[in-house]
């Protein structure tokens, strides 16, 4: 659930720009080892690669000032970059064996190197072996990247994303009041939020981040396909209501009958209309494109963010806090839970469990359950800032508590929005944003976005209540879906007498 910008590292983030004779350039992000970290670009006359030592683990050509490329892998970093400056190399490139960029290090005992070093992914090694074939004049250029103002941009755009989406699905979570004629989610598919659901989801949040820190490499395709997956029912239940609207007879058109067997496998109905059968096809549709294409740096965070927008709308509509002491227990059994699996698990399993997990634990995968939005900056592709779905999907569901809150209490009042609760709510929302991407900027660290979020929607909410002296009605309400009707006839029987 913390709120990332790139990876914490020891080296820190670097920008390699390879320049071709022709007069063309491409950047690549880079991690810089953890003995270098240059304060001024630096330049190197060409880029060497041999096809003869690959992973640089023997001697090397003489190669005053150039850039040497080596392979990761066959042996240690201070090795290779020992070889580089025997060979008068100005800098040493390694690619990496994944996707992912990790840092280097000098093992104890080792001589620290006074080479520039630098990693960069697999596919930005691959790229500039292919240059190197077709133009041996390439120029490398390397320096620490710093945060520009329109990278800072980025935070703004992922806040202003994840705000919107908080409104929207509290706007959704409520229609069954300010559209009731036009209802598209009945009071039996809502699930009411327990007391017991707090300390639950810490229990087996903890277990999850557990084994998914250790087994990452074997459970990150799990996760990968129980996302897409998800986003077909999703696409289903968000998309075929806006069918069924714009074509009114798709719903009453049979499309196809499901086995029984079949339906309760995955738990729909065997009966299915057309617009049922025009929203699952997009939902199918979406969830392979989206295991095709999410390693695209292009676009798959699109296809990735645009499951993740309808995951979190459903959370919202279909999952209602009754009151504000329920609210009040998940949002701070949360609060905890995010500050201790990112600040205080280091100290006990060696790394911050939460940062592990949220950037694939080395495997090369970006795990799913974050919001991306790419950098702004064009001299740094591949950068993403990413927020925890759980960081809007939890406060969301307080701020629909609020806004069903103000439907019901305010409907005379002519002011009702900024009288009663859920405006202050989303404002709390966006300054808890706002100090959590204030914070990351400043430790340069992953931060436990709820440590900012939960603070930031319930101090207001509690202060509004004790003001307008509702603290204890609020508190104890009741506002979780209607029971379902007694059948016609059935009279209830009477209360057994002692």
């Amino acid at each position: 659930m913390a709120a990332l910008c790139g990876r914490a590292v020891a080296g820190g983030l670097a920008v390699l720009r390879i320049d071709e004779s022709a007069g063309g350039s491409k950047h690549h992000r880079a991690l810089f080892a953890e003995w270098s970290k240059p304060e001024a670009e630096v330049t190197a006359a060409t880029v060497a690669f041999s096809q003869d030592n690959p992973h640089g683990c023997s001697p090397l050509k003489s190669c005053r000032g150039c850039a040497g490329l080596v392979l990761q892998g066959e042996c240690t970093f201070a090795l290779k970059a020992k070889h580089a400056q025997a060979a008068g190399m100005k800098m040493l490139i390694v690619a990496s064996s994944k996707e992912s960029p990790s840092s280097m290090s000098v093992a104890e005992g080792e001589r620290t190197p006074i080479i520039t070093a630098l990693m960069v992914s697999k596919t930005a090694g691959r790229q500039m072996m292919l240059q190197q074939d077709r133009d041996p004049a390439l120029v490398a250029t390397c320096w620490q990247y710093e945060k520009a103002y329109a990278d800072l941009m980025g935070e703004f755009v992922i806040g202003f994303l994840a705000v919107a989406l908080v409104v929207w699905g509290a706007w959704h979570s409520t229609e069954d009041l300010h559209r009731p004629w036009n209802r598209t989610i009945a009071d039996d598919e809502v699930a009411v939020v327990e007391e017991s659901s707090g300390p639950h989801f810490v229990l087996f949040g903890s277990l999850m981040l557990t084994v998914l820190f250790f087994f990452m490499k074997y459970l990150i395709y799990v996760l990968l396909f129980m996302f897409a997956t998800g986003a077909i029912s999703t696409t289903t239940m968000l998309l075929e209501p806006v069918i069924a609207d714009l074509l009114p007879g798709s719903r009453q058109k049979k499309a196809y009958r499901l086995p029984r067997w079949m339906s309760q496998i995955f738990g729909t109905l065997e009966d299915h209309s057309v617009a049922d059968a025009v929203a699952e096809c997009s939902g199918i549709i979406l969830a392979v494109c989206f295991l095709l294409f999410r390693n695209n740096e292009a676009f798959g965070w699109i296809l990735q963010d645009a499951i993740a927008i309808m995951l979190l709308l459903t959370i919202q509509r279909t999952l209602r806090l009754p009151n504000l002491k329920v609210g009040t227990l998940l949002l701070v059994c949360t609060f905890f839970f995010d500050i201790f699996w990112v600040f205080i698990s280091p100290a006990i399993f060696k790394k911050s469990v939460m940062i592990e997990v949220a950037t694939g634990g080395g495997t090369g995968q970006s795990v799913p359950m974050v919001l991306k939005i790419p950098s702004l900056a064009s001299y740094l592709p591949g950068q993403f800032k990413i927020l925890g779905l759980g960081d809007v999907a939890i406060p969301g569901l307080l701020i629909s508590l609020l806004l069903r809150h103000d439907f019901l209490t305010l409907k005379e009042t002519k002011m009702r929005w900024m009288s009663g609760y859920f405006v202050p709510g989303v404002i709390g929302y966006a300054l808890g944003l706002l100090a959590t991407f204030i914070s990351l900027y400043l430790m340069k660290h992953g931060q436990p976005a709820l440590l900012f979020l939960v603070p930031g929607t319930l101090l207001p909410t509690f202060w509004i209540a004790h003001r307008k002296g509702e603290f204890w009605s609020f508190w104890s309400a009741s506002y979780g879906p209607a029971e379902p009707a007694a059948p016609e006839g059935y009279e209830a029987l009477p209360d057994k007498q002692a």
